[in-house]
């Protein structure tokens, strides 16, 4: 006879995000002298620095692909919420990331900004996804759209850090990928296996 735990799937999903939040603000560039650590967000700040970045198509491609992984975990979240009080506290999170997210006041004034509007526009995706996810994803579709954003975020993640360093590289005598990084893309791959997992239990005939 086979059982479900449809309990445990949720404090999973959970553990898993947190875990993700976690790599996303450890460091992921470890500079060889150790004077320059940069998490994902800050990484993708610097990188957009590089001038490089602005002839790229679409331009900024490397801060699109780090800064991404926000608006991505804010689409996790609302799809991870079931219960009422989860889905308050969720939207609750959405908002203070997108919030967080937002570019400088300055951009008020320069609204031609790539680099702000890149913010702004990820900050607005941010919010629209994750309160989307959270209001219109019913349980039954929950472990396919967790399958699908922990793919997406660990390949975009993997990207996103190999540019970064290539970018890092040809300014500096090298670096390495950090910690975060590796957390990120560990919770991302164990996110896709539990999504992925539901999706072919909930497939399978009940004995």
């Amino acid at each position: 006879m086979r059982s479900d735990r449809p309990a445990n799937r949720p404090l999973v999903t959970i553990s898993l995000l947190m875990s993700l939040l976690m790599g996303l603000l450890l460091p992921w560039l470890l500079a060889p002298n150790a004077a320059m650590t940069l998490n994902a967000y800050d990484l993708a700040e610097w990188a957009s620095l590089h001038p490089a970045q602005r002839g790229t198509n679409p331009p900024l491609v490397v801060p699109l692909l780090l800064r991404a992984q926000l608006v991505i975990l804010c689409a996790l979240a609302g799809v991870a919420a079931q219960c009422t009080l989860e889905k308050r506290a969720t939207a609750l999170v959405i908002v203070a990331l997108a919030v967080a997210q937002l570019p400088p006041i300055e951009f008020v004034y320069d609204i031609g900004n790539l680099n702000y509007r890149q913010q702004f526009g990820l900050a607005l995706a941010s919010l629209i996804l994750g309160m989307a996810a959270l209001r219109w994803i019913n349980r039954r579709w929950q472990p396919l759209f967790v399958a699908v954003f922990g793919l997406v975020g660990a390949l975009t993640t993997l990207a996103g850090a190999t540019l970064a360093l290539d970018v890092f590289a040809s300014l500096a005598s090298g670096g390495s990928a950090g910690l975060g990084v590796w957390i990120a893309i560990a919770s991302y791959i164990c996110l896709f296996v539990s999504g992925f997992r539901a999706l072919v239990a909930a497939a399978l005939p009940k004995i």
